[in-house]
């Protein structure tokens, strides 16, 4: 699958929207979250920000709520997208040596949006410090989960495209 770098662009601002990799996350490390236990989950998340995730997770039909909030197919493997996004940031120390999942996570789908990053990149512990030795797994691996798990959810994807013609 390819896609236009802009389209990228607005794929991976949404998807790196940190409340919702929170949401994603949480609920595929820990499970079902209770519709009213969000509070409790995320304590350190504002309402207003569990509210968005929330509902920026249900339009991209990535959880449903059954009494309970519960990840789908799509929600799943975008958990897994996840996970192979902060493996790469821990392994390459990105963006820094110290850093947290939701930062990792977003800072390296972000990283696939610079024009002229090779995807076969690797870090010592910034951009400038670049080796273009084997990186395992390289960066082309995080992209190409990101890519198929466009390319196997299309819902979702029409989903981001909608919303992103309507936004331009």
């Amino acid at each position: 699958m390819t896609i236009h770098p802009t389209n990228l662009q607005h794929v991976v601002g949404r998807l790196s929207a940190p409340g919702l990799i929170r949401l994603i996350s949480e609920i595929d490390d820990h499970g079902p979250v209770p519709r009213r236990g969000f509070t409790r989950t995320f304590p350190d998340l504002a309402r207003h920000q569990i509210r968005h995730a929330v509902k920026e997770g249900r339009s991209l039909a990535l959880i449903h709520s059954a009494g309970e909030h519960h990840l789908t197919e799509a929600g799943e493997a975008l958990a897994e997208v996840y996970d192979t996004a902060a493996r790469w940031g821990r392994q390459h120390h990105y963006p820094s040596r110290e850093g947290h999942f939701t930062l990792r996570v977003s800072s390296t789908l972000a990283l696939l949006t610079v024009p002229g990053i090779p995807t076969s990149l690797t870090f010592a512990t910034r951009p400038e410090a670049t080796s273009h030795a084997s990186a395992v797994p390289r960066l082309e691996t995080v992209r190409s989960a990101l890519l198929q798990w466009l390319d196997n959810h299309s819902q979702v994807n029409v989903a981001l495209s909608t919303a992103y013609e309507t936004a331009a």
